[in-house]
């Protein structure tokens, strides 16, 4: 057997014939080795940078408040929860972290409600300062928590909400 190049491909002439291992076909010319390469290397930045933008969405961004972790903060919260003579819900801040708004986990013989409770409604509670928390009254017979919810930014500088873990919450 011998391989020959002829115009048309390589031949290997065998005892039985001639077989063309692969046909070039006349006036046809393939892609530069230069050219491949680069194709290669954008192909390979843009499969990385798909990767990139689909895994930022597992990961947080983490919230800082005074230069700590919002998480960390959650712990430094000093709320406190009394019932007015008209059995309203009032709150003290006792701390230094401003509370933006609360959350009001209420159970009621099995049922689970929470509800969002705003500047509005009497959430928002500075340092050292009491509110009241409109539109909803004390019940023996309901479990009441309050969970406070607190402003952190990014590093990038944008201002988000974080509702501190139901383990810092206070029960009424």
């Amino acid at each position: 057997m011998r391989k020959k190049e002829g115009k048309a491909g390589f031949l290997l002439k065998t005892k039985k014939g001639n077989i063309f291992l692969f046909k070039r076909k006349h006036g046809k010319q393939g892609v530069s080795p230069m050219i491949s390469t680069i194709l290669l290397i954008m192909m390979v930045i843009i499969i990385a940078i798909i990767i990139l933008l689909w895994s930022r969405g597992f990961v947080k961004e983490k919230l800082l408040k005074f230069d700590k972790v919002v998480d960390n903060v959650c712990l430094e919260i000093a709320l406190e929860t009394y019932v007015n003579p008209d059995n309203t819900i009032g709150l003290r801040n006792k701390g230094i972290v401003p509370i933006q708004e609360v959350k009001l986990k209420i159970n009621r013989g099995g049922n689970e409600v929470i509800e969002n409770i705003g500047e509005d409604k009497g959430g928002k509670v500075g340092p050292g300062l009491s509110n009241t928390i409109q539109g909803y009254t004390y019940s023996p017979d309901a479990e009441i928590k309050v969970i406070p919810v607190i402003i952190g930014k990014t590093k990038s500088g944008a201002v988000k909400t974080f509702t501190c873990p139901e383990e810092t919450g206070v029960v009424v």
